[in-house]
């Protein structure tokens, strides 16, 4: 087989740019520290590569979103701690605006107090979070969700959505309560019933929350006191207890006793002072009423004037249920408040789940596509000589001809 000059010369120009491509990858290697640049070099390294980069951005938006609950949840926790400091100063009004020795002038002072603070916790349920979202207007978030309409209603625009965000690959949290649940749906009375007196009553009777003795049935009663029939001033005061269809579950007839329970169908309830003939005080299942109209019955129950015994009677049996309610809308509020602090926890915990799989998959990445320095130097040095000696290969064969032999 004959060998031109040519293709002699042609060969050996071809082993040096092949030596030299091979230099400059390996240079290029050491100079980025990665090992893969095309997915050509190692199909299975470079597949691998993608899918754990974009497990990095998901958990990178996992940690984005728990900054974000924090955030919002740190913002709502400021707002109820605002809150029962609120309510415990409004309660603390109510304690002594329910003292004998309070006028209907220091009871109106009382009121301007309680009405501002009214208006602060009105404020509170208004709040909105860093991106001007309404905190607690469940998901329609442009909407203010509590207002006072011209009928003194307070009215709630909000619905009982939870907004929540993704802080894992499986975890998911709430980052906000709903005015609703918040402010809204707190019952009244007790929790299981209420007791509250007639407008039209004329006696001195003041009934306590009462409570409950067993199984209560969610009924409606009334306890009627019935009118003397005698002018003697000895005659004791005698009530019965009647249901909702007018039947007698304490018959009529039966002794009063000033302060002592009375007692039927699952409820205990005590009643104080000397009740007037037809005077009735009236048992019902709770009910769900917002802290505002609480704290607003509350304040139109201070301006009212009072002067007789039954008008103070009926004042002091309005703050008692005010008080009651005060404290099941704190309870409340601090529940709201307890399951913030488990989020936050629960925020925290993931928070260094997600940090330790960041760990992880950068540590798999790095054994994937990060260089081998050693070999890499060594392996520049070896392509480096095999450059050279190519080089002086070339140089000492490309000018023999078949002329010098001739």
């Amino acid at each position: 087989m004959r060998v031109s000059s040519n293709q002699t010369q042609q060969v050996a120009i071809n082993s040096m740019l092949e030596q030299q491509e091979k230099l400059t990858r390996t240079q290029k290697q050491v100079a980025t520290g990665k090992r893969i640049f095309k997915p050509s070099e190692d199909p299975i390294g470079a597949a691998r590569v993608v899918d754990l980069k974009a497990n990095l951005q998901v958990n990178a938006q996992f940690q984005k979103n728990i900054d974000a609950a924090r955030a919002r949840l740190g913002i709502e926790e400021s707002v109820l701690s605002n809150t029962t400091e609120t309510l415990q100063r409004i309660r603390e009004l109510a304690v002594a605006a329910n003292n004998a020795s309070q006028t209907n002038e220091t009871r109106d002072f009382i009121s301007e107090e309680v009405e501002q603070l009214l208006e602060e916790i009105l404020d509170m349920a208004n709040t909105t979070d860093g991106s001007g979202e309404f905190l607690f207007a469940g998901a329609k978030v442009n909407f203010r969700p509590f207002v006072n309409n011209e009928n003194g209603e307070y009215v709630y625009q909000g619905d009982d959505t939870q907004r929540s965000l993704q802080i894992g690959p499986k975890r998911i949290i709430e980052t906000t309560d709903s005015g609703t649940f918040v402010f809204r749906s707190i019952k009244d009375g007790n929790t299981e019933f209420t007791s509250f007196e007639s407008e039209t009553n004329t006696g001195s009777g003041i009934i306590d929350p009462g409570s409950r003795t067993g199984s209560y049935d969610g009924g409606t009663y009334a306890i009627v006191f019935d009118k003397k029939e005698s002018i003697d001033p000895l005659e004791p005061i005698t009530y019965k207890v009647i249901n909702s269809k007018n039947e007698e579950i304490i018959p009529a007839g039966t002794v009063y006793v000033d302060g002592a329970d009375i007692e039927f169908n699952g409820v205990r309830v005590a009643i104080e002072g000397e009740p007037a003939a037809k005077d009735f005080f009236v048992i019902r299942p709770s009910e769900n009423q917002d802290i505002f109209t609480t704290v607003n019955n509350f304040v139109n129950a201070l301006r009212k004037p009072r002067g007789t015994p039954s008008q103070l009677a009926g004042l002091h049996n309005e703050i008692n249920r005010t008080l009651l309610a005060i404290d099941n809308s704190l309870g409340r509020v601090l529940e709201v408040r307890s399951h913030i602090g488990a989020r936050m926890q629960a925020l925290d915990a993931q928070e260094s789940i997600n940090e330790d799989y960041n760990l992880q998959i950068k540590e798999t990445l790095s054994s994937i596509e990060d260089l081998d320095y050693a070999k890499a130097v060594s392996e520049l040095n070896l392509k480096l000589t095999g450059l050279q000696a190519s080089q002086k290969a070339f140089t000492r064969v490309q000018n023999i001809s078949m002329f010098d032999y001739l």
